[in-house]
C-alpha cells in the first residue's frame, strides 16, 4: 500500500512539474510579432487566395486600438482569375491630355471607396472565404484618412508640377469595413515595414503585379486613386484601369483582428525569423486547414526613381551633344561649300 501511495505521489509531482511548463510554452497571441504570417480563411487557388496574412502591427489596429493589423501576403484576383477593378466606369480612358474631367464632373464620387465595386467585392469575398468565427474575429474598422503627398518619380508632369503624387483626405473612408485596401499613407509607412519599393512588391500567382489603394487622388487627375505598381512604387491609376499604361489590377486586402478571439495558435514553420502560425478562433474547432507554407520570393526590383534621375541628368547632356554635332556638321558643310566656291573662282581667273 505504501509503495502504491508513494508511486501516486511521484506521478502527481511529475505532473505538477510538467503542467506549468506546458502552460508557459503554449502559443498565445502575445507571441505574435510584426513580420509573422497568420494563416486563416479558406484557400482558393482559382483567385490566388492562399490564406496567409502578413502582420503589420502586432499590438495595435490601424485605428490605434488594441489588436492586430494585417494585410494579405499575396494578391487576390477575381473568382475566375480575372483582374479586379476599383470601379467599372466602362471604356473611359485617361491620359495626360484628357484626364477624365468631363466624366468626373458628370459622375461625382467616382473615386470614393465607399460604394465602389472594390468595396462590394471585398465584402462578398469575406462572406465566401471565411467561417462565421473568422468573420466575427475580424474587427469592423472606422477610420478617416489624412491627405498625403508621395514623392513619386520626382519629375514635373502635367497636373503634377512638383513631381509628387498627392492624395486627398477623406473622413470616415472606412465605416465599419472588415476587409479593405491599404491607404497611400499606410503603404509608405516604415512603421508597418514598408521602407522602400521592394517592401511593397506583392505577387499574384508567383508574378509581381499591381494592387489598389483606397486613397483618392487630388482633382488634377479626377478618375485616379492610389495604386502600387508591380515594382513597388506608390502612384495613382484610373479606377477602371483604362490608361496609356495598361496593367493588370488586383487587390491586397487588409484587416484588423481581435486578439481576444484567438483560441488556438499553432506554429507551422519558422523561415528567416518569421513564424507562420495556423490560427483558430473562438467558436471554431481546432483548425486543421492545410496551408501552403511557401513564402514569395521577391526578385530585385528596378530603382525607377534613380533610373529616371540618371536619364534626366543625361538627357540635357545628350541633347547638347546632338546640337553641338549638328552645328559642327553645318559649319563643316559651309566650309566645304566656301572652299569649293573659292576653287571655282580661282579656276575662272
Amino acid at each position: 500500500m505504501l509503495k502504491k501511495i508513494s508511486l501516486i505521489i511521484s506521478v502527481i509531482a511529475v505532473l505538477l512539474t510538467v503542467i506549468p511548463t506546458c502552460a508557459e510554452e503554449a502559443a498565445t497571441p502575445a507571441k505574435i510579432k510584426a513580420g509573422d504570417i497568420l494563416c486563416f480563411g479558406t484557400p482558393d487557388e482559382a483567385c490566388g487566395f492562399d490564406g496567409k496574412w502578413l502582420v503589420l502591427d502586432a499590438e495595435h489596429t490601424n485605428m490605434g486600438t488594441d489588436g492586430l493589423f494585417l494585410v494579405s501576403l499575396n494578391l487576390i484576383g477575381g473568382e475566375n482569375g480575372s483582374a479586379v477593378l476599383f470601379r467599372d466606369i466602362g471604356d473611359v480612358s485617361v491620359s495626360f491630355s484628357n484626364r477624365g474631367e468631363a466624366y468626373a464632373q458628370d459622375h461625382p464620387g467616382v473615386t470614393d471607396y465607399q460604394g465602389s465595386d472594390l468595396q462590394r467585392w471585398l465584402a462578398e469575398f469575406l462572406e465566401s472565404h471565411f467561417s462565421e468565427a473568422e468573420r466575427q474575429a475580424i474587427l469592423p474598422t472606422v477610420k478617416s484618412d489624412a491627405g498625403i503627398a508621395i514623392p513619386g518619380f520626382g519629375i514635373p508632369l502635367p497636373g503634377a508640377a512638383a513631381g509628387t503624387v498627392d492624395f486627398d483626405p477623406v473622413k470616415n473612408i472606412l465605416n465599419g469595413d472588415k476587409l479593405f485596401p491599404l491607404s497611400a499613407e499606410e503603404a509608405v509607412s516604415a512603421a508597418y515595414g514598408f521602407a522602400g519599393n521592394a517592401s511593397r512588391v506583392a505577387l499574384y500567382k508567383d508574378a509581381a503585379n499591381g494592387y489598389w489603394l483606397r486613397s483618392p487622388h487630388i482633382p488634377t487627375f479626377p478618375l485616379d486613386v492610389g495604386f502600387v505598381f508591380s515594382f513597388g512604387a506608390v502612384m495613382d491609376y484610373p479606377v477602371n484601369a483604362k490608361s496609356m499604361f495598361a496593367m493588370d489590377t488586383y487587390t491586397r486586402p487588409a484587416c484588423n483582428l481581435d486578439r481576444a478571439s484567438i483560441t488556438g495558435l499553432e506554429p507551422l514553420s519558422v523561415i528567416s525569423s518569421k513564424t507562420i502560425w495556423r490560427v483558430t478562433f473562438q467558436g471554431d474547432g481546432l483548425s486543421e486547414q492545410v496551408y501552403d507554407l511557401h513564402l514569395p520570393e521577391i526578385a530585385k526590383v528596378p530603382d525607377v526613381q534613380r533610373i529616371i534621375s540618371i536619364v534626366l541628368i543625361a538627357l540635357p547632356v545628350f541633347l547638347l551633344a546632338l546640337v553641338g554635332m549638328a552645328i559642327w556638321l553645318i559649319l563643316r558643310r559651309v566650309r566645304k561649300k566656301r572652299k569649293a566656291f573659292q576653287s571655282t573662282l580661282l579656276k575662272g581667273a
